[in-house]
């Protein structure tokens, strides 16, 4: 980036991308990765090129924090990153924009030893964030991996308080542990919030780390396990009250852990919602938690990595009574017999069913049941 502005006075003749309209190229470079730091190569090859990208906004509302941006401005470079972010701020106006902290490629940075180099990560992260807080006001999407440190919750902390958020509907939040004791910063103010997704999520600070206003418009949620010491943290999924879908998916190995509750008998209540997603193995005990009575749509998904799944038909009786719309993909290792008797016993308990997809190779230990009737055959995925 630093040479760009050479090319203001290049004289370097035109080539065949001349003939590309000036919308067509910026729709191309669009597609040539989602960080702005990549448009650094192409930026270079000639004028035309050069004006395409500098004038299409859209090119520039993706701002990403990780690995690839500490790899190059950290040290005596670090002027060129504050640089680079408000050149993306500026050239990205008006459009809302998506800014990422932390990518899972940094955990390679933050793992040595002597932890020198993540300390040079945070302090590059840190003082990005801190100078451009003002100018995040524009922040549609916000994802934010941590590294489970006291002093990068408190800095998220600290971003979310001293940053305005107001157009923030996208939120997704990766390892963030809180426990009581390490969080001594006001929590955020995120109103216009409809979306989450919470990856190997868990509070237990008072007060917690989101407010539950924040919560109250989301109307999707995406809570994610993926490590074999993390569990399912009821108390945080059931503050979203409002949501109409909601997706719970299990990666981890044992699936029966739950994570730390306040109260664990104490319903999740859900009475907007309408679509639940199990993909892999939920543990019951969730389940069994979760209270939706007006639930239409089901789709039970088996694990991308164990092939483990919820389809225990004594586990999800009490949230199918007003179902419309059963789905059941399922890996083909699974035994046949079990989710064949399961799926049965599911449907018989389901008085409003009215149509039951599955995966194409499910459908042949189907034929002939009486109730195929409902059956279609999923595209498979």
């Amino acid at each position: 980036m630093e040479h760009e502005g050479c090319l203001e006075v290049s004289s370097r003749p035109f080539g065949l991308d001349n003939a590309l309209p000036f919308e067509l190229l910026g729709e191309i470079f669009s597609h040539i990765s989602e960080d702005s730091l990549d448009l650094r190569y192409a930026i270079l090859v000639c004028r035309s090129w050069h004006n395409a990208i500098v004038h299409h906004a859209n090119l520039w509302t993706n701002i990403i924090l990780g690995y690839t941006f500490v790899t190059r401005f950290r040290g005596a470079r670090l002027h060129h990153g504050d640089a680079f972010v408000r050149l993306c701020i500026s050239r990205s106006s008006p459009l809302p924009l998506r800014i990422s902290v932390h990518d899972p490629d940094c955990r390679s940075l933050y793992g040595k030893p002597d932890g020198e180099v993540s300390e040079v990560c945070f302090s590059l992260v840190k003082h990005i964030l801190d100078s451009n807080s003002g100018d995040f006001q524009r922040c549609r999407a916000l994802s934010w991996t941590f590294e489970n440190a006291i002093s990068d919750i408190e800095l998220a902390a600290r971003t979310f308080t001293s940053a305005s958020f107001p157009v923030l509907e996208y939120l997704t939040i990766q390892n963030l542990f809180v426990v009581n004791g390490n969080l001594k910063i006001g929590f955020p103010r995120l109103p216009r919030l409809k979306e989450v997704t919470l990856v190997d999520h868990a509070e237990t600070c008072t007060p917690p780390f989101f407010h539950d206003d924040d919560f109250a418009n989301v109307e999707r949620l995406t809570f994610t396990v993926t490590s074999n010491w993390m569990g399912y943290d009821v108390n945080c999924i059931r503050r979203f009250r409002s949501i109409r879908k909601l997706m719970l998916k299990g990666g981890g190995r044992y699936g029966s852990f739950i994570g730390t509750m306040v109260d664990p008998l104490k319903p999740a209540e859900f009475p907007l919602l309408e679509a639940l997603t199990l993909s892999g193995n939920v543990p019951h005990e969730v389940l069994s938690l979760i209270r939706t009575p007006g639930l239409r749509e089901m789709d039970i998904e088996g694990g991308w990595a164990t092939g483990r799944h919820s389809l225990v038909a004594s586990h999800l009786v009490h949230l199918i009574r007003s179902l419309e719309n059963l789905y059941v993909s399922l890996s083909e290792e699974v035994h046949a017999m079990s989710w064949v008797e399961e799926l049965e016993r599911l449907i018989a308990e389901a008085p409003s069913l009215v149509c039951v997809c599955a995966s194409p190779w499910m459908v042949r230990y189907l034929t002939g049941k009486a109730w195929c009737a409902k059956l279609r055959v999923m595209n498979p995925k």
